[in-house]
């Protein structure tokens, strides 16, 4: 049975209390469904709460936490027994399933769009036009290792404005492995086996070498684009790291760059506070290469929604307004270490105002980072890129690996009418 963590924040009081579905006579309550997150998060949403009631008479929020792992099946369950909350997390990438699903309602028709115009595209759940979730934050992988490292082969560090090419990054490697310091130069990070993150992770690569994972223009098609010539080189390039010993397929742990195990490591600004505690002023914190076709990297974290059923649609509005607030904003970003999505909020934050030490973070999630599709066939999408891009790691033939990603793909799509609006549905 999962374990659900419940939080009521009470009208005048500020603090986690006991609570009931009746906060009081004439009382409200206000649903709210988010996922499990790690203590500095939660305890940012749960101050976040408390601020929002406070003040408000006779009204409670009742806020509960789900495990990440169970969080879409519960979303699922509840939709089907018509129990959804009035207010949701939703992971970006799901947002356009959400909405094809029935699960959640445009915030733009709450909400004037002019509120939204300060948040960086890539904090917004946007689909057919309309806004329908936004985030309080981003995050952003990097390639971290420390100056004394680049150093010993006299190695260029890359800048946001000159980043390393394919061929740059490649002689790093290469000088690095020479040393006989590491018996792999670089941590990839392909011990995770959530495709989710496969997603999130490598495919901006193909991206930067020219390919992608569909045909944006349409969203109809991986056929061509998922199995093209960028597509393969990309293959190429992923199976070559591993075949070099440039990489290892399984790292045992995420610590390979703290441990010495590693001179460079592909990782999100999550891990820059234990690296910094470390490495502190010999840490340096990269762009990853421009392989072709431009830096690029993963955009968009969870975000907040109303759900279709919600029945207090104004007060839900009322909420998403107060978290997407400057203040709260830079609140979260704060207390989480997550890059804030307003520049209004960033200048508020040590780290990541202009001159903070992880403003880099901030420059680069503004300059590189790009939304994963948005359709409702994303987990198709990224279960077929998982599976295609291990099999790629483990010598598959690219071409017969990216071609049966590309099949799966549309498969799915032909499957559900190419994930017809609602309205076409029933046609």
């Amino acid at each position: 049975m999962r374990r659900i963590l419940r939080l009521c924040i009470g009208t005048l009081l500020a603090t986690t209390a006991s609570c009931t579905d009746k906060p009081g006579a004439g009382g409200r309550v206000h649903h709210v469904w988010q996922h499990q997150t790690g203590p500095e998060e939660a305890a940012a949403n749960q101050q976040m709460i408390a601020r929002f009631a406070a003040g408000r008479n006779n009204f409670a929020v009742d806020a509960q936490t789900i495990p990440q792992g169970s969080y879409p099946q519960s979303i699922m369950a509840a939709a089907m027994a018509g129990r959804l909350p009035c207010v949701l997390t939703v992971d970006s990438p799901m947002v356009p399933a959400f909405v094809w699903a029935g699960h959640i309602r445009p915030l733009d028709t709450l909400i004037d769009r002019q509120a939204f115009a300060a948040i960086a595209p890539p904090a917004l759940g946007q689909y057919q036009g309309h806004i329908y979730a936004v985030g309080q934050f981003d995050a952003t992988l990097a390639i971290f290792t420390r100056r004394s490292t680049l150093a010993q082969i006299h190695a260029r560090i890359p800048t946001l404005a000159q980043p390393w090419t394919r061929a740059e990054f490649d002689d790093v490697l290469r000088k690095l492995k020479a040393t006989g310091r590491w018996q792999v130069p670089l941590d990839l990070g392909t011990r995770e086996p959530n495709p989710n993150w496969w997603t999130y992770a490598y495919s901006p690569m193909l991206q930067s070498f020219g390919g992608d994972l569909i045909d944006r223009k349409t969203n109809r098609t991986a056929d061509g684009v998922l199995n093209g010539a960028p597509a393969r080189a990309w293959a190429a390039w992923f199976h070559a790291l591993f075949a070099n010993e440039w990489a290892r397929r399984l790292e045992p742990d995420d610590q390979s760059l703290m441990r010495g195990r590693v001179a460079l490591a592909y990782t999100g600004n999550w891990r820059a506070p234990d690296l910094e505690k470390a490495f502190g002023n010999d840490l340096l914190i990269l762009p990853p290469p421009d392989f072709g076709h431009g830096v690029a990297i993963g955009g968009g974290s969870w975000q907040w929604a109303v759900s279709s059923t919600c029945t207090q649609p104004a007060q839900a509005a009322a909420f998403i307004r107060h978290l997407i607030s400057t203040p709260e904003i830079a609140a979260m970003a704060t207390a989480a270490g997550m890059i804030p999505a307003t520049e209004a909020a960033a200048q508020r934050t040590q780290r990541f105002r202009k001159g903070g030490d992880w403003r880099v973070f901030y420059d680069m999630s503004r300059a590189f980072a790009r939304p994963r599709p948005a359709t409702p066939a994303f987990t198709a999408i990224s279960n077929a890129w998982y599976h295609a891009a291990r099999d790629i790691m483990d010598g598959t033939d690219p071409r017969d690996a990216l071609d049966d990603a590309a099949d799966a793909i549309d498969q799915s799509i032909a499957d559900n009418n190419g994930y017809a609006p609602a309205a076409e549905k029933t046609k």
